[in-house]
């Protein structure tokens, strides 16, 4: 028996992990469009936890440090902190833990510091006003917890890896003939094209070139599902191709419970975080645009002071320092860009996935992809089963009969 060749080798790969994947990329797909739109829909689903109206026309909001102290006292556990960006009509939400890996997420009143009310995020069936937390987590982890994270991000490095094998194989088949670039090039035109002439020519075509049409983005949004839930294989490829800088939060050591008690009061130490980032600002050349957050971390006994900076790329600003909560020492730099090569490159990755970038357009793009994951997965699972019905008439017909008008030898 012949040694199969590299192609066909490649066409076995391609076909049965795209069936292996099939079912998971389906979810990821159908969730992902959904999340695309998640601050809005979630909104719509509590709107009675998440929409408040002033108490008067033209009400101010809270100072941010009355608010944090009301929000202490109204939610048991929650870690200090400030919000400076809360938005008129809208709740602030204040995260505490309940137990390991398990989250309440509290809605209080910007205008009143009044707890309006909680949810335990993701947990179905508290109701309608959990359906967007509980599709978030179907998105990453089928709902499966740390078992379903590991799961999916083996699946998204398959999903890498069929990326190129499926590139490959809309290749023309080698020919030393035609080997000239401009001539390769013209026989790998058909694989972008679409033919109609029957049905299983459409959805096969369809299914090859579609994958073609968006493939850069297919690899991004695979290769990012590998550093969110496969960091362990992510992190090493990113460093050796790039060189990455280890964020302050993964590089502090997690404190045993309880955690120290803070030394510095909150109004305290954003005094010290202005003055940190004023710094980093000045010795990093970037521009300050706003002020986000102040919060304590108590597992690291620091505060992290965020801020929206010119190093940002997306909706969600990360320019942060962190510093001792007992003595403002800097413990750390974080952003987005101007650190390292390989966290700008995964900073671009992420907010291309989460459609944090490009507004309301590049959203419908994301969108749009997710509902061709989906087509490309179901195309591939009838593609395959079509083949598998073809092969299996084929082993079950006849013994051909193509030499029976030969002359039969006469007996001696």
């Amino acid at each position: 028996m012949k040694r199969p060749t590299l192609r066909q080798s490649a066409i076995v790969l391609h076909r049965y992990v795209g069936l292996a994947m099939a079912v998971f990329l389906v979810v990821a797909a159908l969730t992902g469009s959904l999340l695309v739109f998640y601050t809005e829909l979630d909104q719509l689903a509590a709107s009675r936890l998440q929409r408040v109206e002033p108490p008067y026309p033209g009400a101010p909001l809270l100072d941010p440090f009355e608010l944090s102290e009301r929000v202490q006292a109204a939610v048991p556990g929650a870690d200090a902190g400030a919000a400076f960006d809360a938005k008129p009509n809208t709740a602030i939400s204040v995260w505490s833990e309940v137990a390991p890996e398990e989250w309440r997420e509290s809605f209080v009143d910007p205008y009143t510091g009044q707890l309006l009310g909680q949810r335990k995020w993701a947990d179905l069936s508290e109701g309608w006003t959990n359906v967007m937390p509980f599709l978030f987590r179907l998105h990453y982890s089928l709902g499966l917890g740390d078992v379903g994270i590991v799961l999916f991000g083996i699946i998204a490095l398959l999903w890498t890896i069929d990326c190129f094998v499926g590139a490959y194989l809309t290749f023309p088949l080698a020919d030393r003939r035609r080997a000239r670039p401009g001539v390769w090039l013209k026989r790998w035109g058909p694989a972008w094209l679409v033919r109609a002439n029957r049905l299983f020519s459409f959805v096969f075509t369809w299914h090859r070139a579609s994958g073609l049409w968006v493939w850069a983005l297919l690899l991004v949004f695979a290769w990012s599902a590998v550093g969110l839930n496969l960091n362990d294989v992510y992190e090493p490829v990113m460093k050796a191709a790039f060189g990455t800088s280890q964020s302050t939060h993964d590089r502090l050591p997690d404190l045993a419970r309880p955690y120290p008690k803070a030394r510095l009061s909150l109004r305290e130490a954003h005094v010290v975080g202005r003055r940190l980032m004023a710094e980093e600002a000045q010795k990093r050349q970037f521009d300050i645009a706003r002020e986000v957050q102040l919060q304590h971390a108590g597992e690291h006994d620091a505060y992290v002071y965020r801020v929206e900076s010119s190093l940002d790329i997306s909706r969600y600003p990360r320019t942060e320092v962190y510093f001792s909560a007992q003595d403002g020492r800097l413990l750390g730099f974080d952003a987005p860009t101007g650190v390292a090569l390989g966290n700008t490159v995964s900073s671009w990755l992420y907010a291309l996935h989460f459609a944090a970038v490009g507004g309301f357009w590049y959203r419908m793009v994301v969108v749009l992809i997710g509902l061709l994951v989906t087509l490309l997965s179901v195309t591939g699972v009838w593609v395959w089963w079509v083949k598998r019905e073809k092969r299996s008439r084929s082993s079950t017909a006849p013994v051909s009969t193509r030499n029976s008008a030969a002359p039969i030898p006469s007996t001696p």
